[in-house]
Parts: structure tokens; C-alpha cells; sequence
């Protein structure tokens, strides 16, 4: 047996350590006991309530139908229990061991370290990565709504990507492994739609990975490591089988499916807006703007969170500009208020600000990167822009991973 190279290995427990006092430290309302009080997560226990008092009644039996949601539905798409899953215990290994919401941000961070050093990098600058991924204003905003499952499905998107890295550049078996493994937690998440965008950088990767190969001619060798590639995304759709089959089944009966009204409210016939499931109104209702998405650069370019401009004196206090401070005063004196964010979505809890000292460091790698890398990433950042607009805000945090494995 090869002993520890301490050298490695200490680094490595340093971070480690570092993320776990780091995230206690953003949350510490919970060593005094408290916890985060999740919207989403409210609504969740009142849905489950009936399944929890069934376990209660029956020593544990899991309750697959319930009927407090929609006049009935299948409970699994609620909250049934699966123990002999043996993901759901790998992923308490990743944040069993903390409370939430603390295990989230150690989730992030543990998330992206693992990534970096796939890439092989320092793993001193791979710690300072981490805590500028983890840190993205977004990925709390989420925690503070209650998104538990995007949440978790984020934490876990940059081990996937760094796993398919070592795959395709280092040693196979090992890469091969890592990938499975990841992307099965992944999918475990439960969050379809982080999953989906991710599965989109993971086939434009793959694509110029490709590119690369038959330009190297490397086509056969390519070929074995792709194909471990596949054998890993078929581990991960089998261990979630049951998962994904299930909410395919349901997914056609619920308004993700098609709709048999072909009249509005009006009693016109409703053809403009619809699609094979939900309306594209609805799909796009927390997209953000053209103008909106420069929120990744200048935090408050379309306001803060969602509310009252004032919340205290000292607010009004701030404002300096004379004009503006009577025009705001001659609002409020008329019962209105004025709404701290002006943004194209109904409401938010803030910006998506990935930092303008990361955006740079972007930029500047992006000069920087030679080959390939660098077609793939002119080629991979308007889609991810595109989808910002017309899709989810999350898909920001995956600009950062793009700049990543382009290097």
C-alpha cells in the first residue's frame, strides 16, 4: 500500500475544513438553534402533512397516494422515502453531516473544489474558485426561497463536469467512475431542469472534444472514452429509473402535459400561445430580460429584491438627490410605495451577480485560451446567455463552469 503524500493530502483537508466553518459562519442563526424559514418549504410540509401522519399510523409504511394536493395525486412526486436507494445516503455523505441551510453552501463549495481540481489546479487556488462559485448571489437567493432540489442539483453540476474532464483527458476508469457517480447524484436531485441545461454543456463539450480527436487523430481512443461516457449517463438513468419513469407517467396528466382546452377565456380559439404543454407565458414568467441579465456584471441594474423602496428612515435618509427623495416622499404620503425592484419579472429576491472581479478574470481567460477551447466557448456562451433570457437565471453559474473547462 502507496502511503499519504501529505504534501496532497493536507491542502485538500485544509479546504475542506475551510468550506465547513465557511458556510457555518454565513449561516450561524444556526448554532444558536434557529432555522431558515423556506416559503417553498412551508408549502412542502402542509402538501406532505397527510403522508407524515399515514408513517405515523402505519410504523413507517410509505403512503404512495395522497390526497391533500389537486383533489388527489401520486404521493411520490411529494415526498415518499425510498431508503433502499443507496444514492439518498450518498448524498447525506456529501451534507448529512450539516444542518441545512449550511449544507447547501458546503454542497457549492465542495462542488466546484472538486471541478478545479479535476483541471488539475492548485489546490490553494481551487479553494478561492470554490468560494467565488458558492458565493454567487443567486445560488443563495434560491436556499432563502426554499429551491432545496435546485439547489442540491447545482452543488453537484460542477463534480459531473469535472468527472466527464478526467474521462476524456486523464485516466478513464477512474474519470469514468467519477462521472457515473456524479451525475446519478445529479439526477437523484430531482431537478429536471438544472440537469437539462447541464446536459447541454455536456454535449457541446463533448462535441469539441470530438473535433478535437479527429483533428489529433485520436478517433479510437476517443471513441473507448466516449463510450465509458455512455456507459456512465445509462448508470445514472438506471439507478433513477424509477424517479424519472415515474414523473414521465404523471408528467402527461398534469399541466406539463398537453392541454384538451383549445379555447381562452374569451371563448376564442387559443392557438397563439400554446404548446405541447404549458404556455410559453407561463414558461418564460421568470426569465430574465434582455436588460436584466446584465444584473451577471452590475448587481442592482434592475433594482434589488422585490418590496418597499423604504423600510426604515435611514433608507430615506440615503437618498441625496432632493428631487428623487420629493417625488418618493409625495408617493408614499399618497398610500402607494415605490418597488425596489423594476426588473421584467413579477417579483425576486434579488439579482443574479456573479461578481464583477469574476466576470474579468473571465474575460481575461478567454483571451488567453488557445485551440479548440476557445470556438467551443464563443460558441457556448450565447447560448448560455440565451437561455438566461428565455429559460432560468441558474443557467448563469454554468458561465462560470464554461470558462472552467475551456482552459
Amino acid at each position: 500500500m502507496n502511503p499519504i503524500n501529505w504534501k496532497k493530502a493536507l491542502p485538500i483537508a485544509a479546504a475542506i475544513l475551510t468550506f465547513i466553518v465557511l458556510a457555518l459562519v454565513y449561516f450561524s442563526p444556526v448554532l444558536d438553534g434557529k432555522r431558515l424559514k423556506q416559503q417553498d418549504i412551508v408549502h412542502y410540509k402542509g402538501a406532505a402533512q397527510e403522508m407524515v401522519e399515514h408513517r405515523d399510523a402505519f410504523a413507517g409504511d410509505e403512503p404512495l397516494w395522497t390526497g391533500s394536493m389537486f383533489s388527489g395525486m401520486p404521493a411520490y412526486q411529494i415526498g415518499v422515502f425510498w431508503p433502499a436507494n443507496v444514492l439518498t445516503w450518498l448524498n447525506k455523505a456529501f451534507t448529512g453531516f450539516l444542518p441545512q441551510p449550511v449544507s447547501f453552501v458546503f454542497l457549492y463549495l465542495v462542488g466546484m473544489f472538486i471541478l478545479l481540481l479535476c483541471l488539475r489546479m492548485d489546490p490553494w487556488l481551487a479553494l478561492l474558485g470554490a468560494v467565488a462559485y458558492a458565493f454567487s448571489s443567486y445560488f443563495l437567493i434560491i436556499i432563502e426561497a426554499g429551491h432545496n432540489s435546485k439547489a442540491a442539483a447545482i452543488g453537484y453540476m460542477p463534480m459531473v463536469l469535472g468527472g466527464l474532464y478526467v474521462l476524456l483527458h486523464g485516466r478513464k476508469l477512474l474519470g469514468a467512475a467519477l462521472f457515473a457517480l456524479f451525475l446519478a447524484l445529479e439526477v437523484h436531485a430531482n431537478h429536471f431542469q438544472v440537469a437539462y441545461y447541464m446536459g447541454m454543456l455536456l454535449v457541446l463539450y463533448g462535441l469539441a472534444e470530438a473535433v478535437r480527436a479527429v483533428r489529433e487523430k485520436r478517433i479510437a481512443d476517443f471513441a473507448g472514452r466516449g463510450a465509458l461516457g455512455i456507459v456512465g449517463v445509462a448508470f445514472a438513468v438506471l439507478c433513477n429509473i424509477g424517479l424519472l419513469w415515474s414523473t414521465m407517467e404523471y408528467g402527461v396528466h398534469s399541466t406539463r402535459g398537453k392541454s384538451e382546452l383549445t379555447i381562452n377565456a374569451q371563448g376564442q380559439p387559443d392557438l397563439d400561445n400554446k404548446t405541447g404543454g404549458l404556455n410559453r407565458d407561463y414558461v418564460t414568467q421568470w426569465s430574465y430580460g434582455k436588460e436584466e441579465s446584465l444584473s451577471l456584471l452590475v448587481p442592482d441594474v434592475k433594482g434589488g429584491a422585490s418590496g418597499s423602496l423604504l423600510q426604515s428612515r435611514e433608507d430615506l435618509d440615503k437618498i441625496t438627490d432632493p428631487a428623487f427623495r420629493k417625488a418618493v416622499l409625495a408617493k408614499y404620503q399618497a398610500g402607494g410605495y415605490v418597488n425596489n425592484y423594476w426588473g421584467d419579472q413579477a417579483f425576486t429576491s434579488g439579482p443574479v451577480y456573479i461578481g464583477a472581479i469574476i466576470v474579468l478574470l473571465m474575460l481575461l481567460l478567454l483571451v488567453r485560451t488557445q485551440g479548440p477551447g476557445r470556438w467551443w466557448l464563443l460558441g457556448s456562451i450565447p447560448l448560455v446567455l440565451i437561455l438566461m433570457a428565455v429559460g432560468s437565471p441558474m443557467i448563469a453559474g454554468a458561465v462560470v463552469i464554461a470558462y472552467l473547462l475551456a482552459g
